[in-house]
């Protein structure tokens, strides 16, 4: 889902993107880091600070779209950052994927390709989807788990038991919390004592503890630790 966008003057199809990344609400930090990297990669070499300086702040809510651009800088190419990006979601997903060995029926919330990875190639069979209208970016990742062949649907946070949760996430702090989707913290506490699957990749980490406010709360919250989330993060 974009935001509705007016123009009042007509804008560059570059600019487009950049306005597009900035409003869009129905991906994840994943996703959105890959198209930063693609306008990015867009560029002729000599454009990339003054652009990178633009894609940092874009999101502030979601580390990984500065952490990725940042790095790409430092490397020198935007492509082996997408896919440093791929083979650590890889390797994460096939971790969880081992984690969920023995659960029948999952739960998550939003819209992350993480988890989505991970469902792909684990053992369960019944999902639910936590939504909170008919706009949700959870109705996303529903179509996208029946389309690999699972049983999903999305539910109210109410009803949402399951055997285990699985989400994914937008920082993660040193004292063990994390940023997610408005919602992750009330389904952390339906689930107790069952387990809450956290995936992290590693440009996701935040190198000090939670701060008392975050960018977008209408839309992110910050999640304390509990003793049923495990927070399962990159190398």
């Amino acid at each position: 889902m974009y935001k509705q966008i007016s123009y009042d003057v007509p804008i560059s199809p570059l600019e487009r993107r950049f306005l597009e990344l900035a409003a869009e609400r129905s991906h994840g930090a994943t996703a959105l880091a890959h198209s930063a990297l693609a306008i990015l990669d867009s560029l002729p070499r000599d454009e990339w600070p003054a652009m990178a300086a633009r894609l940092v702040g874009v999101r502030p809510s979601m580390p990984l779209i500065a952490n990725a651009v940042r790095l790409a800088l430092e490397i020198g190419d935007p492509q082996i950052v997408l896919t440093q990006l791929g083979l650590e979601r890889q390797r994460v997903a096939k971790r969880a994927a081992a984690a969920l060995i023995g659960y029948t029926s999952g739960v998550t919330i939003s819209n992350s390709s993480a988890v989505a990875d991970t469902l792909k190639s684990a053992g369960i069979h019944s999902m639910k989807v936590v939504v909170a209208g008919s706009d949700d970016e959870g109705h996303a990742m529903v179509r996208i788990l029946r389309r690999a062949g699972m049983s999903a649907k999305a539910v109210l946070v109410s009803d949402s038991d399951a055997d285990i949760g699985i989400v994914g996430c937008d920082a993660v702090f040193t004292d063990g919390s994390f940023i997610n989707r408005r919602g992750t913290a009330e389904l952390a506490r339906r689930l107790r004592p069952r387990v809450l699957l956290v995936l992290a990749e590693s440009l996701k980490r935040v190198d000090h503890a939670a701060p008392e406010t975050w960018p977008e709360p209408e839309l992110f919250e910050l999640v304390r630790p509990s003793a049923n989330i495990q927070i399962l993060a990159g190398d």
